[in-house]
């Protein structure tokens, strides 16, 4: 009996050293982890920064008010302050605002080379949305993503000012001139416009002449004589 409860007390603090090991390693780890978040913390309130591009004074006037745009400006402008959840929190809503604001063109830019772009911008903005949901969080490679981010928005108002531009050319001397000249003649003669073929009959389809047979002496009938 004496042995076994020597045994008993010898496993028993065995158990008891080790929980304490645990624990220590425990704590240890969340430590670690702590300190890691908050110099991820640090670093991406220190790169955290977009470039909002502002539009010409002719855009703006084409843009008219587009509240869907001046939200998403606005949540790329506000820096998240506070641990990480501060940080993942501002790029759900970027996703959706980013969306908004594809879905709300304004109708003089809704044309396929500015909804193009919009779908890479949200694509890029999920992007950061992943990346900085990770454990730990890839700062080098949000980073990355958020130069793309600032590129593809200010492709979207280049691209607005290369649809002004190229609307506003003026066309060749004497162009329209000449179109209002064509415009005149076809409201002034009607019989110009152009008419559709007449149509011909050949010489097969014409109606044949059926010659008439004369009664009268000469034409093939002979006078009785008495």
């Amino acid at each position: 009996m004496k042995y076994l409860k020597i045994i008993a007390v010898l496993v028993l603090s065995t158990m008891l050293f080790s929980c304490e090991d645990d624990q220590e390693k425990r704590v240890a780890q969340a430590k670690r982890i702590e300190r890691q978040n908050d110099s991820i913390v640090k670093a991406l309130a220190k790169g955290w920064k977009f470039s909002i591009p502002v539009p010409s004074a002719k855009v703006q006037q084409q843009m008219g008010v587009w509240g869907e745009w001046e939200q998403l400006k606005s949540e790329l402008a506000q820096k998240p302050t506070g641990d990480l959840a501060a940080f993942r929190q501002k790029t759900k809503e970027l996703v959706r605002k980013t969306e908004l604001a594809r879905n709300t063109i304004p109708l003089n830019f809704r044309k396929p080379q500015v909804s193009s772009r919009f779908d890479v911008l949200v694509t890029k903005i999920k992007s950061l949305h992943t990346f900085v949901g990770v454990d730990p969080v890839p700062t080098t490679k949000v980073f990355e993503i958020m130069a793309g981010i600032n590129y593809e928005t200010a492709s979207i108002f280049n691209q607005f000012d290369e649809m002004i531009r190229i609307k506003e050319i003026p066309k060749e001397i004497g162009e329209e001139e000449m179109l209002r000249a064509l415009d005149t003649v076809r409201h002034a003669n009607p019989e110009a416009q152009p008419q559709p073929p007449a149509t011909t009959t050949t010489p097969s389809q014409r109606p044949r002449m059926v010659p008439q047979r004369s009664l009268s002496p000469g034409n093939g009938f002979i006078k009785k004589q008495n």
